[in-house]
């Protein structure tokens, strides 16, 4: 998390060398190189903080940074890795909570794959909402005609 934060201009330790380099051995990075472009990512957000264009999150350094991203190959990556990282494990949990309220007394006939179904649709019922079911309905009649679904 220290290593992510170092990449947060609003930070005390932004940039700093020691942070991103123990952020950088965990992702496989050139730590020579690295350190070079840190110095030089230092100088560059100076002197754009000097013209009055300060940065304010790890999303706006990578986009400043997207242009020379073949000078700053590795820190590029490492902002990269930071913005994909997840920021809490909530989705894990949400995950859990539903399957314990789908797996009660009444469902224990029902399989694992099911179940499973059941669970990644409770998970993402506002993406689930927004689907016809008409249209899944119409489409599975056409495709299986042995099938004993009418369309009206």
């Amino acid at each position: 998390m220290w290593g992510i934060q170092a990449l947060n201009p609003k930070s005390k330790s932004f940039l700093s060398e020691e942070i991103v380099v123990s952020l950088a051995g965990l992702y496989d990075c050139d730590i020579e190189d690295l350190k070079h472009e840190l110095y030089q990512a230092r100088k560059v957000v100076q002197r754009r903080a000097g013209c009055g264009n300060e940065l304010s999150s790890i999303l706006g350094f990578t986009t400043f940074l997207e242009p020379y991203k073949e000078v700053f190959h590795q820190l590029f990556h490492l902002c990269r890795i930071a913005l994909a990282l997840p920021v809490s494990s909530a989705t894990c949990e949400r995950s859990f909570s539903v399957l314990k309220l789908r797996k009660n007394h009444l469902r224990t006939t029902m399989t694992d794959e099911r179940l499973s179904n059941i669970g990644v649709l409770s998970i993402e019922r506002k993406r689930a909402i927004s689907l016809s079911l008409d249209d899944f309905v119409t489409r599975f009649a056409t495709r299986h005609r042995n099938r004993r679904i009418y369309v009206f």
